[in-house]
């Protein structure tokens, strides 16, 4: 195979599509969802790098994720199937996930007390906890399904599940990958890791205050709540296709894989299409991809007590250049969201004062690494949204008292990874850690800068310190 792999993987790809391939993808993809859900405990060590038998600077950028490499989103357009040539399969290895922080805002705010474990300021906090089921299944089939349980241990639920099948061949020449994949939120099957679902910052606080934001249809339908089936191709490595549609789970569904009773938003009347388009190339020490991507979600509001439906439209653009050099790693991601939403439902039942409403997300990060091992990164977030004074009404901290959702934040974030670098030592290969100093400072706030919420909360007082350790293992 010509390309990304040749240079990088000691593996294999399959060289034959199997005959009678509709019913081998059909039976394969039950086959990787039944084996996925029943697999037994095992030793818990990080599943890619012990298939591959690589590195995490091979898949990561600063040796952790969830940043992509240029090999890295090759694998996962692969369907997580490459292995390293002595490796037997079906592979189904077990990895664990630890996330534990302390934060600190420039003012104390409302909300800490010892009913809910929380102080006004100064928290440490186990954010979570989480079990990995991912590898390779066949030639075919891969995927990989993350299981999360909450800080206090009263809950655990289904995180990301991305499940392929996929095969490569040629037409006129050109090197064609096609696949099938299910996944349960829109843009956690994107292979460029720069959307969404994966957009910066990759980790933040889960006490400290958040803006009120209108809900974004393609993240608010995230998180195990929908399940979604994609047809994916991957042209000359180059162009990137991938549409389909995805569709709410049913209510007895959605309580078992522990997300609660009934989806925020409602749930998807008939079916929300996807459609994502991407274009990239490598030269030399460069790396660059731009895209586009279209989510549509008719929201029946039925299930949240109103009648009627509420409509989003969400479109926007993304890009990712890297540059690596030796020792010196360069990364900027970036995206911009627009989301037109119709909520006809919202404004019948008095929870809006408008039917139609905007809202408007950009993102841009910069990152730099040396030895992938020592990072910093600079950031920007704006989110700017039509004014609404029921949608976002008055309230402490959580509010707004003009009705204005925009907020506008810098970050600044130092990392060390000590380890992922090679597969010499225990620690390199089955095990990694990264340790990170962010700071956030907001220059708006739900609104505003000074009183954002008419409660005498001012922007700057929700600036953010944040100290976390990520361990895998």
């Amino acid at each position: 195979m010509r390309g990304l792999f040749s240079r990088h993987s000691p593996g294999k790809w399959p060289a034959k599509w199997p005959a009678k391939w509709p019913a081998k993808w059909l039976w394969g993809l039950v086959a990787a969802l039944t084996v996925l859900f029943s697999v037994d405990r095992a030793e818990a060590v990080p599943a890619f790098a012990r298939q591959t038998d690589q590195p995490c600077t091979s898949c990561h950028i600063g040796a952790f994720g969830p940043q992509l490499t240029p090999f890295g989103i090759a694998f996962k357009m692969g369907g997580y199937t490459l292995t390293a040539g002595d490796t037997p399969y079906p592979y189904i290895p077990i990895s664990a996930m630890a996330f534990a922080s302390f934060n600190n805002t420039a003012n104390p705010v409302e909300g800490g007390s010892p009913a809910n474990d929380y102080r006004a300021n100064n928290n440490f906090n186990l954010d979570q906890i989480s079990l990995f089921l991912a590898g390779r299944l066949s030639d075919y089939a891969g995927g990989m399904i993350q299981i999360t349980a909450a800080q206090d241990g009263s809950s655990v639920a289904l995180d990301d599940s991305d499940l392929r099948l996929t095969h490569e061949f040629s037409i006129s020449s050109q090197d064609v990958r096609i696949g099938l994949d299910m996944n349960d939120g829109p843009t956690v099957s994107d292979p460029y890791n720069t959307l969404y679902h994966y957009a910066y910052p990759y980790a933040s606080s889960a006490v400290s205050p958040g803006p009120v934001t209108a809900p974004f249809a393609i993240q608010a339908l995230g998180g195990a709540n929908t399940i979604g089936l994609t047809n994916y191709w991957w042209i000359n490595q180059t162009w990137y296709i991938e549409g389909g549609a995805y569709k709410s789970l049913s209510p007895t569904w959605f309580s078992a894989l522990g997300e609660g009773s009934v989806p925020s938003l409602g749930e998807v009347e008939g079916g929300a299409p996807y459609l994502r388009v991407a274009y990239q190339k490598q030269w030399g020490n460069n790396f660059l991809e731009v895209g586009g991507v279209a989510f549509y979600a008719p929201m029946a509001a039925n299930v949240i007590a109103m009648p009627g439906t509420n409509t989003y439209l969400d479109y926007g653009l993304d890009a990712n250049y890297q540059y690596s050099n030796g020792n010196h790693l360069f990364a900027i991601d970036t995206n911009i969201l627009q989301q037109q939403a119709q909520l006809d439902a919202m404004h019948n039942a008095g929870l809006a004062d408008k039917s139609y409403n905007e809202m408007e997300n950009f993102r841009i990060a910069a990152d730099y690494y040396y030895k992938n091992t020592y990072g910093f990164t600079m950031a920007y977030n704006g989110i700017w949204g039509t004014s609404d004074k029921t949608l976002y009404a008055p309230a402490s901290v959580v509010g707004s008292a003009n009705g204005s959702p925009n907020t506008q934040s810098l970050i600044w974030e130092a990392d060390w990874v000590p380890f992922g670098k090679s597969a010499d030592t225990v620690w390199d290969f089955e095990k990694n850690l990264k340790v990170g100093l962010q700071y956030t400072d907001y220059l708006e706030f739900n609104g505003g800068t000074n009183n954002f919420d008419g409660f005498g909360h001012n922007a700057s007082g929700m600036n953010t310190l944040y100290l976390y350790v990520w361990m895998a293992f």
